[in-house]
């Protein structure tokens, strides 16, 4: 049911950013970022449709969970609150803009995306406050996903605290990163499970696997093991769905591999390397 669009987007987005941890690897740093689900009603824009904090944090999450405020409220909400139709459209398109693509932040995540150091300073016309801007490129749009610093002491944690969609038949749609200079490749990004701690590799670029390969390879003659092509990409997909660089120690541990294995899936992909580890004329 439409009206019930909210409530199914918020549970959505929780499943993405508050189940697990993401861990985002850039050159010399790794960016932690968790999430709760107080944060869901600010990345849905719901801070737009009233008077400051009635919608957001703690209090919009309960809202919009127990059905206090539904999709099918948006425009009056809207109306009620800004003058001029014109005024009222953009901010309702604004918003329903955000409602409408937050479940792309998972594929933001698992895909190529650009991460930049956030300069207010660089961003004059923006009113943006965060200290990352995760930068995704669609054919017609762009998604930007801001994170900011955890307020904790001595914890370099980051919390998404903005959700933004810019659509390129705009001139300004590179306004919050376009002057920004410092700009990070990013080589990985791992998912680890908040209750589990069981972790995967959700996005690797093209030369981070390279170097992953290489380093395999290499591992092998440090041990004096043959070099083999098949059980070099085997154990590069075991790192891949566990989130973890496999040593000679851990690959010899076969109980060890198979108690990680949480489906079918992890069970074949381990078993696979197990074959192709014992068919080794030098495996161990």
């Amino acid at each position: 049911m439409a009206n019930q669009k909210l409530l199914e987007v918020f549970l959505n987005i929780k499943r993405i950013l508050c189940k697990s941890d993401y861990y985002i690897h850039v050159p010399k740093k790794i960016i932690h970022v968790t999430n709760s689900e107080n944060m869901i009603p600010h990345l849905m824009g719901m801070q737009y449709i009233g008077r400051p904090d009635m919608f957001t944090g703690d209090k919009g999450a309960y809202m919009i969970k127990k059905g206090r405020l539904k999709y099918n409220s948006l425009e009056k909400l809207v109306q009620k609150y800004y003058r001029g139709k014109s005024k009222q459209d953009s901010m309702l398109a604004m918003v329903n803009g955000k409602i409408d693509n937050l479940y792309r932040i998972e594929d933001m995540l698992s895909t190529y995306s650009v991460l930049y150091l956030y300069d207010v300073a660089a961003n004059p016309e923006s009113e943006l406050q965060t200290d990352y801007l995760l930068v995704n490129h669609l054919d017609d749009r762009v998604l930007q996903l801001g994170m900011v610093k955890a307020d904790k002491k001595n914890v370099q944690e980051y919390h998404c605290n903005s959700f933004m969609v810019d659509y390129k038949a705009n001139d300004d749609y590179d306004l919050h990163y376009r002057n920004l200079t410092q700009r990070y490749e990013i080589s990985k990004i791992v998912r680890e499970d908040k209750i589990t701690k069981r972790s995967e590799v959700i996005y690797q670029s093209k030369a981070a696997e390279e170097r992953e390969l290489a380093g395999i390879e290499k591992m092998f003659k440090a041990s004096g093991i043959k070099e083999n092509t098949k059980l070099i990409k085997a154990i590069f997909r075991l790192n891949q769905r566990f989130g973890v660089y496999h040593t000679i120690q851990m690959l010899s541990d076969f109980d060890a591999l198979m108690e990680k294995c949480r489906d079918k899936r992890d069970e074949a992909l381990v078993k696979d390397f197990i074959s192709l580890w014992r068919r080794s004329k030098d495996g161990i």
